[in-house]
């Protein structure tokens, strides 16, 4: 926590001399988190050009977005728009954002992001990242407030200007043993690497023993159909019939094709429709002979580990958060980006309108608008990621940092 009596700026100055600016981000964010409001907006004399947001409209930005070849990330459309024209951003409650923001500046304010085009800097981030620690946890106003002044909202559209897909995701839950028995008989298996270019055994090949003898699974469980959920979501908690829960998060894939099974089994009429409830109803009247024979038609098999802290975390390095984080292709979305989310799904559902932060990444999310948003564990979280499945588009929010608008403005006058 920092001390009531620090002198914020003179952590800013360190901060652009390049001292401890990890440390600093992180002990703000702790602060944050424990209530606490270090209120750096607030001190008497901050130096200029060090917290206000920079001045910019969003026609100059989007001015630059359409003359400058450099700024499309393969071919992706984007355009400049203004906050109060982004579907429900006056409902959306932006505080539960922060915590989320907070878990990526760890890693944005070390580290360049590829954002529309052009590299985004530790220092574009440095301040946008002390302004976001400083808010009071729960002020929806200040937190809307802070978004409209550091950030200019820009859609994000498909090659054809059209919507795309969007699912949810969830922490599954299963039962397990560290010791294979006639209940807990289907393994889950650590990440044994991959070459670079080349590919693992399929699955099919996996489940006949293909990983060796000697590969050691972490664990056991009782349901091919729950192991399979697992791969689908990426991470889950395994309640042990010793009475304790584990956490297990996504170490890596075979190198192969991620097929959907449910799309192939409706396809073939096995199924009724795309559920994951049909697909556990046929599995389970199959013989368990034939169980693995239906899961083969995916030869794409991911590897699990054990995971230390109570969240999961996702393919940024950082805890995901229940509904603020979003997985998406990384080839057009770069890792650490907020995202103005709006799915419209119909049928009697909520509208998915709400602020998100690109964390994570998944074998079938791919394209320029497509995400999977994750939703949790729980009962509620796995109903909420089942119903999450519809066409939708979003916004990035681009930080108004002058390094980042001197470089657009560079590339567009070449």
């Amino acid at each position: 926590m920092v001390p009531a009596k620090t002198d914020h700026w003179a952590l800013l100055r360190r901060v652009r001399a390049g001292v401890g600016t990890l440390a600093l981000i992180s002990t703000l964010a702790a602060c944050a988190m424990d209530g606490q409001s270090p209120a750096i907006q607030s001190a008497a004399v901050p130096p200029q050009a060090i917290l206000a947001p920079p001045e910019s409209t969003v026609e100059e930005l989007d001015e630059i977005l359409r003359t400058s070849s450099a700024v499309a990330v393969r071919d992706t459309p984007r355009t400049a728009v203004s906050p109060n024209i982004l579907p429900g951003w006056s409902q959306d409650r932006q505080a539960e954002a922060i915590p989320a923001l907070l878990n990526s500046c760890r890693v944005l304010t070390n580290q360049r992001m590829i954002a529309i085009g052009i590299d985004a800097t530790p220092d574009d981030w440095v301040d946008v990242c002390l302004n976001a620690a400083s808010l009071a946890p729960n002020d929806q106003q200040a937190a809307r407030r802070f978004f409209e002044q550091w950030f200019t909202p820009v859609k994000v559209e498909t090659e054809n200007g059209g919507t795309g897909r969007f699912t949810g995701y969830y922490e599954a839950q299963l039962r397990g043993s560290r010791k294979q028995s006639a209940k807990y008989n289907v393994p889950i298996y650590g990440y044994p690497g991959r070459p670079e270019g080349k590919t693992l055994p399929t699955r099919a090949q996996i489940a006949r023993g293909a990983l060796g003898k000697g590969r050691k699974p972490l664990l056991w469980v009782d349901s091919e159909f729950d192991a399979y959920v697992l791969e689908v979501q990426g991470s889950g908690r395994v309640h042990m019939d010793d009475g304790s829960v584990v956490g297990i998060g996504y170490a890596g894939q075979n190198g192969h094709r991620f097929v959907d099974l449910t799309a192939v089994l409706s396809r073939n009429g096995a199924i009724a429709d795309r559920s994951f409830e049909s697909l556990r109803r046929y599995l389970d009247r199959l013989p368990e002979s034939r169980r693995q024979a239906a899961l083969n038609h995916n030869p794409s098999y991911v590897f699990f580990r054990l995971r230390d802290g109570k969240d999961p975390v996702g393919a940024q390095g950082v805890p995901l958060t229940a509904g603020r984080s979003l997985a998406v292709d990384p080839r057009h979305v770069p890792l650490g980006a907020l995202l103005w989310l709006h799915v419209p799904r119909g049928q009697g559902a909520d509208d998915v309108r709400r602020l998100v932060v690109a964390q994570d990444t998944g074998g079938a999310i791919s394209g320029p608008v497509r995400g999977d948003v994750f939703w949790g564990h729980g009962d509620e979280a796995r109903g909420r990621a089942l119903a999450t499945n519809a066409a939708g588009q979003y916004y990035m929010l681009v930080p108004k940092t002058h390094t980042i608008l001197t470089q657009l403005t560079e590339r567009t006058s070449r």
